[in-house]
């Protein structure tokens, strides 16, 4: 199967990316389920105005989202040599090096928006990072995701498995993390925060993490080029209250900057399992 996917997830990523495209529209016309929670999660945002704005927006999104797991896999499986040519640009990257200079842990942000795998991959390519993820009910895509994060300087850390432990050791030892930041912990793990007009339960690990450490918390955004032409990496500094309030509030504020690449078929505004 991985000899497969390898062949497959080779091509040009022009071709990659007019797959992805193709699926997002397939998962538009005839995955009503996907198309309501888009549509619904667009319009409650009020990014845009009018309805033609709000239609051409949920497209364009559906194609994103598309575009988004098939370069999943290209760069799971692509080389550090190929991952540097997929980066086309990196903005505010001497944010890193003044935090490196101090010897002090990063805290990467990533938000469910364009390829946040790519940016964990280009750090690691030079910088040891621990990634955190949530293990899939399904064995083999633990195994997939595993097999194809775990390279370079990056390490995949089960946040149900002693995670914790691992990303506290890596912070003091001056080395980074990556969290995804706009994932719904269990119940008894989050706060209620407001996301885009709606009530959500948000992560405190962030806060406790920061709070343990004072380790330093950066935003990464890997934003998708135009179809085919690779990525740009924009680094964000954070410098608010931590709190999951004014992290919310910060994930805003960085989608609205392509707000159809984030992940709006995601389900940010779902309960908190107990």
């Amino acid at each position: 199967m991985i000899v497969i996917l390898k062949l497959l997830f080779s091509l040009p990523l022009l071709i990659i990316h007019l797959l992805g495209c193709f699926l997002g529209m397939m998962m538009y016309f005839f995955d009503a389920k996907f198309r309501e929670r888009v549509s619904k999660n667009i319009k409650e945002a009020k990014i845009v105005s009018g309805k033609i704005e709000t239609k051409n927006l949920i497209v364009k999104n559906s194609m994103h989202i598309g575009m988004a797991l098939m370069e999943t896999f290209t760069i799971w499986f692509a080389s550090s040599t190929k991952i540097k040519k997929l980066v086309k640009k990196t903005i505010n990257w001497d944010l890193i090096e003044q935090q490196k200079s101090k010897g002090r842990g990063i805290i990467f942000l990533t938000p469910h928006m364009g390829s946040f795998e790519i940016t964990a991959q280009y750090y690691g390519i030079d910088h040891p990072i621990k990634v955190m993820f949530k293990p899939s009910k399904r064995e083999w895509i633990n195994n997939l995701m595993f097999y194809g994060r775990n390279k370079n300087h990056v390490s995949p850390v089960n946040i149900e498995m002693s995670g914790m432990k691992k990303i506290l050791k890596s912070l003091k030892n001056g080395e980074a993390v990556g969290i995804l930041p706009d994932q719904v912990p269990p119940e008894g793990h989050g706060a209620w925060s407001k996301f885009f007009n709606q009530r959500v339960y948000s992560m405190t690990l962030i806060e406790k993490l920061h709070k343990l450490t004072q380790a330093p918390i950066i935003f990464a955004l890997g934003r998708r080029k135009k179809i085919g032409a690779g990525f740009e990496i924009e680094l964000f500094s954070y410098e608010d209250e931590v709190t999951v309030q004014s992290i919310d509030q910060f994930i805003e504020k960085i989608v609205r900057t392509a707000p159809e690449q984030y992940l709006w078929n995601y389900r940010r505004y779902k309960l908190p399992k107990s």
